[in-house]
């Protein structure tokens, strides 16, 4: 039978004469010095970024917001205290540690700051640290090539330390949930649990994982879906428990889970996607007929429906699933994720370009690693793309700092900054800043619903509005963005057809 664990010891088997392949011949200490070479560059850019860059105003100012809230009323009594909260409790209870190291060490958080990007700068840390762990059986090149790609990615770089969001956090448990299922099951079940319970966003791979589990109680195989059960079941009880005994299971269940719904109904909101220009302006109602008396949204949802029916019958047709097919699975449904449905955000392609990066690390050196490594490559280029284009171009957010910034009350006390004392005597008025205390409705838009950030000029309005994503990009990087939208498209078709292409190859083919 064969293995179906990641690959071992660094090595691949030569196919022509079973020979191994030496791991190289880089000694402990080069390893580590260039592992710490590489960490240390992709903080400094990090840290450089943060600084120099002011990101997405108003998602910096909802997670100041939150903090402030969790540290007052605690994680639970946030969700009764807050209307905006719409983040699940694990990530809620992060910003709370992350604020009472701040309160302790005597820092300000500000949005437009590099206190504000600091958190997501430790999960992208975070996320290359444990990568290399996972994969300490590889060769020291491939490893240092994998944490190379993460500490420099530009999409990550544009989402964490220039944007201010935490999608890589996500993103990385539900990667490593797939990457463990079919050895270690029951810390899979644990890592996608914590991954819904930090971002609903993770639900898109319970397809693949589900497909699995019923390939598995098909073939008899009992232990392991009982144990990824077990494991998801373990932090998703002990979370609802938690809640229910303060009553606050049902608040926190429609503000983080449900509302995630219908919040922006438009057809993308700045998603190089299906909708972006390609049929009609995206700030379209997803509500409206397309064809046929179906409406937009429904339409995306079939073909996400559709996708997803088909990652499941690859994944129960494959004569010998491993864990580079699930990957390419979990990949493709991200992607369509991004790509099909409706209201998607600009940002929702980090999961699936972290799914295509890994995928060319599990294949064999040669024709079929650099096959998948094109697409890999192109859509990493394109999410960050999408982003920073987003953010130059009207959408509430900016490249370099200059804008208001926004304190937290608990924090502010005229302090300069990151890393400084809070007594260091400047007068926060100079610095632009405004107290969130004084206007408990700011980031709503006039409805009181959560504006998606400030806005900065003619263009755009609330994400709940018609402005935002309504297509303010003009000229050269309207035109670009609407030829990413078609190239996105174009690697979505690709993987298609290569899923296609191992069902029907011969060492992958289910046989009778």
């Amino acid at each position: 039978m064969r293995n179906d664990s990641l690959p071992r010891d660094g090595e691949f088997k030569d196919r022509k004469n079973n020979a191994r392949i030496p791991s190289g011949g880089m000694r402990p200490g080069q390893f580590y010095a260039a592992v710490a070479a590489l960490v240390a560059g992709g903080l400094a850019i990090r840290v450089l970024l943060g600084i120099y860059t002011q990101g997405y105003v108003g998602d910096q100012m909802y997670f100041i917001r939150w903090m402030e809230a969790a540290m007052q009323h605690g994680v639970r009594g946030s969700y009764l205290s807050s209307d905006m909260q719409n983040y699940p409790p694990v990530f809620i209870a992060i910003l709370e540690g992350y604020g009472h190291v701040l309160d302790f060490l005597g820092i300000e958080i500000r949005t437009a700051h590099l206190s504000s990007k600091m958190l997501p700068i430790l999960f992208d840390l975070g996320t290359m640290a444990a990568l290399l762990l996972l994969f300490r059986r590889w060769t020291c090149k491939r490893r240092l090539t994998l944490l190379a790609c993460l500490a420099f990615n530009p999409a990550l770089l544009a989402d964490g330390a220039v944007w201010g969001q935490i999608d890589v956090f996500h993103s990385a448990l539900m990667a490593i949930s797939v990457l463990l299922v079919l050895t270690q099951p029951l810390a899979a079940g644990i890592l996608i649990a914590v991954a819904l319970l930090s971002k609903f966003q993770a639900i898109v791979v319970l397809p693949v994982l589900g497909a699995l589990l019923l390939r598995q109680l098909l073939r008899r195989d009992w232990r392991r879906p009982l144990l990824f059960i077990a494991g998801f079941a373990i932090p998703s009880a002990l979370t609802a428990g938690w809640f229910a005994m303060k009553g606050a299971l049902d608040d926190m269940v429609r503000m983080a889970y449900l509302s995630a719904t219908d919040m922006y109904p438009q057809l993308s909101l700045n998603a190089f996607n299906l909708w972006y220009h390609l049929f009609t302006n995206p700030s379209v109602h997803d509500d409206t007929i397309f064809f046929g008396g179906v409406s937009y949204k429904t339409f995306g949802f079939i073909l996400l429906g559709v996708v997803c029916l088909f990652v499941a019958a690859y994944i129960l047709l494959l004569r010998d699933l491993k864990t580079v097919h699930l990957l390419k699975a979990a990949a493709l449904v991200n992607l369509a994720f991004f790509l099909l449905p409706t209201e998607i955000h600009e940002r929702y392609g980090v999961p699936a370009m972290l799914f295509l990066l890994l995928i060319p690390f599990l294949l064999e050196p040669g024709r079929e690693r650099i096959r998948w490594g094109v697409p890999a490559g192109l859509f990493t280029m394109s999410t960050a793309l999408n982003i920073w284009l987003v953010l130059n171009g009207g959408f509430g957010g900016k490249w370099l700092r200059g804008g208001i910034e926004v304190s937290s009350p608990r924090f502010r006390n005229g302090d300069a900054g990151f890393g400084s004392s809070r007594h260091s005597g400047m007068n926060e008025t100079a610095q632009g800043r405004v107290d969130i205390s004084r206007n408990p409705n700011f980031g709503m838009d006039i409805s009181g619903r959560g504006a998606g950030g400030m806005r900065e000029g003619g263009f755009g309005g609330a994400r709940q509005g018609g402005g935002f994503g309504n297509g303010s990009l003009s000229g050269w990087e309207h035109y670009f963005a609407v030829g990413m939208a078609y190239a996105n498209l174009m690697i979505l078709a690709w993987i298609i057809g290569a899923m296609i292409g191992d069902l029907f190859s011969r060492s992958t083919r289910k046989t009778s």
